[in-house]
């Protein structure tokens, strides 16, 4: 790309990556095919063991920076956007390979639609092998409910940050802190909770068939998509995050109506958590003491969330689908 081409390309790429390596070329590959020609790509190296950060440092389109230690999703994320200015923002998975229309597609609808925060497309998961939108609707346990991978454009929820792309100025106006994503997250749930964060302040998101990816699932650890699959670490993560989730952003009328779901969704998962998994039960009883150290700050964020909500923003009982 010349300097001039830069100038105006309106998009960049933004990436972490934790032990990628074996993703990596294949996933730039698809970013430097892309119909719209990306202004910057950024990755975010969380101190990984494979290689895979000197690899990255080989290639000359790419801007490397390095943490020494894995610094999680969210903060790995937050520094890689904050490393670029263009327009808008793509947020991609190292273990996520776009076809070559998928930025192009995303784009159209985002500058049609000024009040539109992100778009998303549809993804062939290879871990299960099942076609799925990159959108998705709530749970009542405060997880994802996917949407089909549809051959209709439609307004969605929120997006999974497998790959979307974002309004930097929707991204702007959602910071609370300083963050986009919130750092206290680590992993997994980052992606509800902007999106919910988003949608109060009165902003929308759309899925698009036309932008098609292929998506791994969990490709730093190994493809390891089921929760039970998942070393107890980041099982601690999926269980905490649902609850910094809905303190920080449900309305008392909306969390009335999720509260009887939830709760009897927790009687149901604690015993059965001990039965399936009794290695793990005493390092998974250290997650509502990991969330009470953390009420001050869901405080502090829940504030500035509800002071500067939109009041047209309508119940969340829309978009609750499933068990």
């Amino acid at each position: 790309m010349t300097a001039t081409e830069a100038s105006h390309a309106r998009v960049a790429a933004a990436l972490a990556n934790w032990n990628g390596a074996s993703y990596l070329e294949k996933c730039l590959t698809a970013l430097r095919q892309q119909s719209h020609e990306l202004a910057q790509i950024v990755v975010v190296d969380n101190g990984s063991t494979d290689g895979s950060a000197a690899w990255l440092a080989s290639q000359h389109d790419v801007t490397l920076i390095r943490h020494s230690v894995n610094e999680g999703y969210c903060r790995g994320y937050n520094r890689a956007i904050d490393s670029t200015d263009t327009p808008y923002v793509l947020v991609l998975n190292t273990d996520a390979y776009l076809d070559a229309r998928f930025v192009e597609s995303c784009l159209q609808i985002l500058e049609k639609d000024p009040r539109c925060a992100v778009v998303t497309g549809a993804f062939h998961e290879e871990a299960t092998g099942q076609d799925i939108g990159g959108g998705f609707w709530l749970r009542p346990q405060i997880r994802m409910h996917p949407t089909p991978a549809s051959q209709t454009q439609m307004e969605v929820f929120g997006v999974t940050g497998a790959a979307a792309l974002y309004r930097r100025s929707a991204l702007e106006e959602a910071r609370i802190e300083g963050e986009i994503y919130d750092g206290a997250y680590f992993s997994y749930g980052e992606d509800i909770d902007l999106a919910w964060r988003l949608r109060l302040f009165g902003w929308h998101a759309t899925y698009t068939p036309s932008a098609k990816a292929h998506h791994v699932g969990s490709g730093s650890l190994g493809g390891a998509i089921r929760f039970f699959d998942k070393p107890v670490f980041f099982q601690r993560q999926v269980l905490r995050n649902r609850y910094l989730t809905l303190l920080k952003n449900a309305r008392a009328r909306d969390l009335l109506f999720i509260l009887p779901a939830l709760l009897a969704a927790e009687i149901v998962l604690w015993p059965f958590l001990l039965l399936r998994q009794p290695w793990y039960f005493p390092a998974l009883l250290k997650t509502p003491f990991e969330l009470l150290k953390r009420l001050p700050r869901v405080h502090r964020w829940r504030r500035a969330i509800q002071s500067r909500r939109d009041t047209r923003v309508g119940s969340l009982r829309s978009w609750i689908r499933g068990w």
